[in-house]
């Protein structure tokens, strides 16, 4: 009943959910926006105005965010970026706020050559971790509303499956900004590109320009490379998944995007648990997957990374699932993301 009730109240927040009962929730969930966007436009312009200090960093920081509630890809850009300055044999920070430590798990697991700061006070964490170890970048993970670290460089993902909902705050939609913050953005990062239209792609760019017509617009797309064993990370290629009979499970922010993935490699699930992003499964819930799938018999069952790392003992034990390796790729403007990112390193190609 209570991810029936968290399901339709996301359905009415992406604007896909406009039937008689909603009529009598708009109300109380509009007044709610007007609350939320009041209050996160005042602490805002209390940083802006420096009424309340930002504080800069001895090494340059990068911020990436996102402008809607749920997943967009966030993640794979940061461990992207991150990667990228590894290469160029500096030290990236990345600065998390901790709360999500399945995707803190999978950075430092991606990232070995990576430092990984997580904690509610990120100021004080990259002050702390600056003092033992050489830091050449920072990279403020979820950084659109983390306003007392000053940034060098500020990026903003959106999904381009569902760019910005009804266009209303939460709770009546899903902006966590109103739109007018895309002016303050200098990279704007389409991710799930491939997965969408590409009309709708070219109809969303165009709308970006009219919002925030200084920002450098990239697409991006998650690449599936193989799927591995949770139990001993043998590699399993795409291919051999083809025309089985499999199940999903995962807790991310947009499970479509997982079986979207899946189906453009003519993997088709027979069944998909879908939770609440971050959803840390119970022991009786990863057993009920278990028995459901082997009800509908099933041949695999199948996760992501990020759901994985979340509790990968229990899961490894119950279920031994496949798991599906992914990495971001930049379809159009990578030259300019990495350029931004050298120039800050004092570095070039």
């Amino acid at each position: 009943m209570l991810n029936t009730a968290k399901n339709y109240f996301r359905l009415l927040a992406e604007g896909r959910e406009d039937g008689a009962i909603s009529k009598i929730f708009i109300p109380a969930l509009d007044f709610g926006s007007w609350v939320y966007g009041g209050a996160v436009g005042t602490i805002r312009a209390c940083y802006e105005k420096k009424i309340f200090p930002r504080r800069r960093l001895p090494f340059p920081v990068v911020s990436v965010g996102n402008l809607t509630w749920g997943g967009t890809g966030k993640t794979p850009l940061v461990e992207y970026l991150a990667y990228k300055v590894t290469q160029r044999y500096k030290t990236p920070l990345i600065l998390s706020r901790g709360y999500s430590l399945d995707e803190v798990e999978q950075m430092r697991h991606h990232l070995p050559k990576a430092l990984v700061g997580a904690g509610k006070n990120r100021l004080k964490v990259a002050q702390e971790m600056a003092k033992k170890q050489r830091i050449d970048l920072a990279i403020l993970d979820d950084g659109l509303q983390h306003w007392p670290i000053e940034r060098d460089i500020e990026i903003i993902v959106i999904n381009a499956l569902n760019p910005f909902g009804n266009e209303k705050l939460i709770p009546r939609g899903i902006l966590r900004e109103p739109l007018a913050i895309l002016k303050k953005a200098a990279i704007l990062v389409l991710s799930h590109t491939n997965l969408a239209n590409p009309q709708e792609i070219e109809k969303l760019k165009a709308r970006i320009r009219t919002l925030a017509p200084n920002a450098f617009v990239i697409e991006s797309y998650l690449e599936p490379l193989f799927f591995y064993r949770a139990d001993r990370r043998t590699r399993i290629p795409l291919e051999k998944l083809q025309n089985h009979r499999v199940a999903t499970f995962s807790g991310v922010g947009t499970p479509r995007s997982f079986q979207l993935l899946l189906s453009r490699h003519q993997i088709k699930p027979v069944r998909n648990f879908e939770f609440e992003d971050h959803h840390v499964f119970t022991e009786k819930e990863l057993q009920e997957i278990k028995q459901v799938s082997q009800s509908a018999g099933v041949d695999e069952i199948i996760t992501t990374e990020k759901d994985f790392y979340r509790d990968p003992e229990r899961t490894r034990k119950i279920l031994n699932p496949l798991v599906l390796a992914a990495r971001l790729r930049i379809a159009e403007g990578e030259d300019v993301l990495t350029e931004r990112l050298f120039r800050l390193l004092g570095v070039t190609k």
